[in-house]
């Protein structure tokens, strides 16, 4: 139970190395949380930390690396049985696959984490209107004009309704009606 304590402190520590651009501090602590949570078989804490380091290796622009800690944290998630954390991990490796054209991958694992956070209740808003978002831009790239206006109206409306999460101003609002207009 420390050590649980001990990762969650590590991957705190992480990503506020991330946001301060500390990429070798970031990586350091996520590879640390890792270890931790693996000695003592906490598989999803493991598949986290997995993830976060994917998210460094993608803030640098390696996405082949950033999609083999992202591969190794879908499989842990799936032992686990944490459907949630399947659901981000599928998301995020969509997101990658989407951003190398590599359209058949990206569409598999978008409509997986699609399904999966539609058939869970507890799904948070934000994580629901964030999966929109990229079915949304997946089905832009596929040139599905009308599910990509229907996707972004939907993220929009998501969005819209999180309004007070966001006091500066709602950037998925703005996005999506901007991406409305080019669909005309």
């Amino acid at each position: 139970m420390e050590e649980s304590s001990r990762g969650q402190q590590l991957l705190s520590t992480g990503e506020a190395a991330r946001r301060d651009g500390d990429t070798e501090a970031a990586r350091a602590a996520f590879s640390e949380a890792l270890l931790m949570f693996r000695r003592e078989g906490d598989l999803s804490g493991e598949a986290l930390a997995l993830t976060r380091q994917s998210q460094v290796a993608r803030d640098t622009g390696d996405l082949d690396w950033a999609l083999h800690d992202q591969a190794e944290a879908i499989a842990l998630y799936r032992r686990a049985g944490d459907g949630l954390g399947l659901a981000r991990a599928l998301r995020h490796a969509g997101d990658m696959f989407l951003e190398q054209q590599e359209l058949p991958r990206a569409t598999a694992y978008l409509h997986e984490a699609l399904d999966i956070y539609r058939a869970d209740i507890d799904t948070p808003p934000l994580a629901m209107a964030n999966m929109i978002r990229s079915v949304a831009l997946l089905a832009t790239a596929l040139g599905e004009t009308e599910a990509a206006r229907d996707y972004w109206t939907d993220a929009r409306e998501r969005y819209a309704a999180l309004g007070p999460l966001f006091p500066d101003g709602n950037a998925g609002v703005r996005e999506a009606e901007q991406r409305l207009a080019a669909l005309g």
